[in-house]
């Protein structure tokens, strides 16, 4: 049985693919310390299994795939890891800890990374246009996020504190606070309580995208929807949201748009952005940090605005032959995807994961 349980929690976009891709490729050294990540990608079934409905039954295979794993194994640290444990309810997770790893809930410990709210929400923008979202613009984003409780960290943070007490540990995703500067690092130096380790090759996933990039998968999303109509149900999402991550690695990896600019906020957007946002950060720094880390993000967030929003029209940076091309090509991988979408997507995972399909 590994000697002790670690789940990492995410949030999302707070370098947890640059951490699993790590965790898999057993990138981390520490003399005389073992680690074992039972995945081949990450553990986004398993969590979801706590809070999608449809994927409530797949929940006592799931847990029990994942102990047996750690039953069979001497490592020093056993670790889960999936992002969409921010969607999770604490008590979920808890009570399945209890019911399915009734002995490793004595070892167990929990870290979860957050990051500053506007760039949690570029991030979000961006991350939304890849999955296939029909957003218009920041501003109607903003106007989402803002009736909703999504970037409001305190609350959530509080209620994984207040079930799992000092066992969670919440880290800023603030580069200067990192150890090294790198998530990666920083995240094994919890895990292992020392910085008596190394990491053999630094992995960066998900690079941000520019606009002139977001602007192209705007119109492979455009062209899918064309060929597959507006189907809408969560399965289709899931493929739409498949299908937008294969086109972004391939667009990154042909370097098409990458000199383009970052998605910045408009200035007049920020001021409303922290007028919404200052007290939740306020109270997240009083509550988790010795200092003012996310108040101080937003200040310098003003900073680094623009004076009119960015076009997301991919005809302001591409001529017509190159947007017919992606064009055709999303028509192509919506006809593939018609064909069988589950299937479709399992094949996605494989491709993306180096071979392996999705846990």
């Amino acid at each position: 049985m590994i000697n002790e349980l670690i789940i990492h929690l995410g949030d999302t976009k707070t370098g947890s693919t640059s951490i699993q891709k790590t965790l898999i490729g057993k990138g981390c050294v520490s003399p005389g310390k073992s680690i074992l990540y039972p995945t081949k990608n990450h553990h986004l079934g398993l969590a979801k299994t706590l809070s999608t409905k449809r994927r409530f039954s797949e929940r006592h295979e799931r847990f029990n795939r994942i102990y047996e794993a750690f039953q069979n194994s001497d490592a020093d640290y056993g670790i889960v890891s999936a992002e969409h444990f921010q969607f999770v309810e604490p008590e979920a997770l808890s009570e399945a800890v209890e019911t399915y790893w009734p002995d490793l809930a004595g070892s167990l410990r929990l870290v979860a990374y957050v990051r500053p709210h506007a760039d949690k929400m570029l991030s979000a923008f961006s991350e939304r246009i890849k999955l296939g979202s029909r957003l218009l613009s920041l501003n109607s984003f903003f106007d989402t996020l803002s009736d909703s409780d999504g970037l409001d960290y305190t609350p959530r943070f509080e209620k994984w504190r207040a079930t799992f007490g000092d066992r969670f540990e919440l880290r800023p995703f603030v580069r200067d606070e990192l150890y090294h500067n790198d998530v990666v690092s920083d995240f094994y130096r919890v895990v292992l309580g020392s910085e008596d380790f190394a990491i053999k090759s630094p992995v960066e996933a998900n690079p941000s995208l520019t606009v002139s990039q977001l602007s192209l998968l705007r119109e492979v999303h455009k062209g899918v929807n064309i060929k597959l109509g507006s189907a809408t149900g969560p399965r289709m999402r899931e493929v739409r949201g498949s299908l937008g991550r294969l086109v972004t690695d391939h667009i990154q990896s042909t370097g098409l748009g990458q000199d383009g600019e970052k998605l910045r906020m408009p200035a007049a957007l920020a001021a409303r952005f922290t007028e919404r946002y200052a007290a939740d950060a306020e109270a997240l720094d009083t509550a988790f940090f010795d200092k003012f880390l996310m108040s101080e993000a937003l200040e310098k967030m003003q900073h680094k605005t623009i004076d009119t929003a960015q076009s997301l029209d991919a005809t302001d940076y591409f001529p017509t032959d190159v947007i017919s091309s992606v064009q055709s090509f999303a028509y192509v991988l919506a006809d593939l995807v018609a064909q069988n979408p589950n299937k479709f997507k399992k094949m996605i995972s494989g491709v993306r994961a180096g071979g392996s399909i999705e846990t």
